[in-house]
This record gives structure tokens, C-alpha cells and sequence, in this order.
């Protein structure tokens, strides 16, 4: 299920170019443009919460700033705290393009992705959104191979901020390390593209969850939180847990949009094993 309205094209200067269709019904457009290499390593100073076990959890929450959810961020720490994970917070400022770069590389077990994402289906490449503004100057070898791009919100007008974004060439090509099998749920809309959930595999996660399509903030927090007590409360398995979600929860009212996972064989596994580490769970 695609909402795009795609308008690919551009000069010498500007390699893509179209209409995403994204979290709030708000249309975000996607460049990637060419100029110099300039690259920048932004402190990230997280809000840590605790943790008795060795297990790590993080809350990427770039959605913080246009649509923050206090409560969501409190009952997810609570749930995951409870399990005995230490919970990483990413306040929406924090979340840049070298936090994504690094991210794997920071040993978590569970990573809550509150992000804006959209997808261009002639691209065929999902879009993460960052809280940095967009320079040409920046990043520009990623930029020139289409992993880092533009985005702002549609209806565009002069003076309005544009946005780094990551794509899933971003994910596969310039993330560091590996993932060690951690457990990644995709909030924003349409993050269960195959583009996005077979690159992040191939970063080392182990099960990726996500929408199928738009989905509202409140719809995917809720739908989140439900995940969770199933996955850390209930010892659910990748599958069951995502199923019960769906039939508890729903799919988005507006947009109908369903979740799901990747890959396929992730449906056997619960995070009930010691470590945070992900178990089989065989009949």
C-alpha cells in the first residue's frame, strides 16, 4: 500500500526528487542533492533510566518535537524497565544522523523507532527523518548515493525548514557494526517496506516490526505499548504478539494500515531468554 504522489525528476544538482505521504496526513517531498563533504559528529547526551541485567533498550523519540506523547514515553520506560532493561531516551532534538549512524553500534536489545518515515515507491526507498536541517554541504557522499537526502513538510512555502533524512541505502551502507540480533519496531508510517525491513536485517536485526502503511501517532503509540506488554509481560513470540496487537488494536482507523514483521522466520522468536537475548519457541 503506497500514498505517494511521486514526481521523480531533477538537474544535475538534484538526483531525486517526489511526494511522500507521512505521519499526520502531512505530505513530505524527498531531495538529494550534490555539493561538499562536510561531516560533523553531534554529541548526543541521552536520558537513561534503569536497568539490573546488562539488558539495553532505546526510545528514538524524533517525534517528540512536532507530536510528543509524555505518557507513551513514560509506560514504555515502565514496561521496559520492569523486564529489567536500562532504557536509552533520544529527546527529537537528539536525533541526528550520526545517532542513526552509531545506533547499532551501542549494543541495545530493543529499539522503538518515534520517527516521521515515508515512502517513495518509484525510489522505491523508505525516508527516516532526522531533527537537522538540511545543507547540501553535509554528508554529501551519502547525499550522492542517495542515503541521506532532504525533507520538508508539503505544502511547501519559502522559509519553511527542510530536514536530513536517512534512507534504507543509509541503513545498509553507512550504519556502523551490527545490530547482534536486537528487535526493532518501526512507529512511523509504511516502515515495514521490504526496502527497509531487508536492510535492517541485513544490519543484524533479528525481528523488525512496522506498518504496512500511513499511520497516526496515537494509533501507533497505542498499537506499541499493547506490542510490548505481549513481547516483555506475556513472553509472547514475535508473531502471536504482533497478531494479538492487531486484534486488540487494530488496524489505523483512518488509513487501515496493518502491522507487521520481517522476516518471517522472526514469528518463532520471544524475548524471554536470558540477556535480552531472543529465543526460539518451538511446538
Amino acid at each position: 500500500m503506497t500514498y505517494c504522489n511521486d514526481n521523480i525528476g531533477g538537474d544535475r544538482n538534484t538526483l531525486v526528487s517526489g511526494f511522500l505521504w507521512a505521519w499526520h496526513c502531512h505530505f513530505f517531498a524527498f531531495f538529494v542533492t550534490a555539493g561538499l563533504l562536510i561531516g560533523t559528529s553531534l554529541a548526543v547526551p541521552p536520558i537513561v533510566s534503569g536497568g539490573n541485567n546488562g539488558n539495553k533498550a532505546a526510545i528514538v523519540d524524533h517525534l517528540s518535537i512536532s507530536a510528543p506523547n509524555p505518557s507513551f514515553v513514560r509506560e514504555a520506560t515502565a514496561l521496559l524497565t520492569e523486564a529489567g532493561y536500562e532504557v536509552v531516551y533520544y529527546r527529537g532534538e537528539k536525533v541526528t544522523v550520526d545517532l542513526y549512524k552509531n545506533l547499532p553500534t551501542y549494543g541495545y536489545d530493543i529499539i522503538l523507532l518515534r520517527a516521521h518515515s515515508a515512502y517513495i515507491s518509484e525510489y522505491r526507498s523508505l525516508a527516516i527523518f532526522t531533527s537537522e536541517p538540511y545543507s547540501k554541504h553535509r554528508y554529501v557522499y551519502d547525499q550522492l548515493r542517495n542515503r541521506v537526502a532532504s525533507g520538508y513538510i508539503e505544502p511547501y512555502k519559502e522559509g519553511d525548514p527542510k530536514y536530513l533524512v536517512i534512507t534504507d541505502k543509509f541503513v545498509r551502507y553507512t550504519m556502523k557494526g551490527s545490530f547482534d540480533d536486537a528487535v526493532v519496531v518501526m512507529m512511523g508510517c509504511t516502515g515495514v517496506k521490504k526496502c527497509a525491513a531487508s536492510a535492517f536485517a541485513q544490519k543484524g536485526v533479528q525481528a523488525y516490526v512496522g506498518w504496512n502503511g500511513p499511520v497516526s501517532a496515537n494509533h501507533t503509540d497505542r498499537a506499541t505499548l499493547f506490542l510490548l506488554r505481549q513481547l516483555l509481560e506475556a513472553d509472547a513470540t514475535i508473531g502471536k504478539a504482533t497478531l494479538k496487537t492487531m486484534k486488540h488494536i487494530g488496524r489505523d482507523p483512518e488509513f487501515k494500515s496493518t502491522l507487521l514483521f520481517w522476516p518471517i522466520g522472526s514469528a518463532a522468536y520471544a524475548i524471554n531468554a536470558p540477556n535480552g537475548e531472543l529465543k526460539e519457541v518451538k511446538n
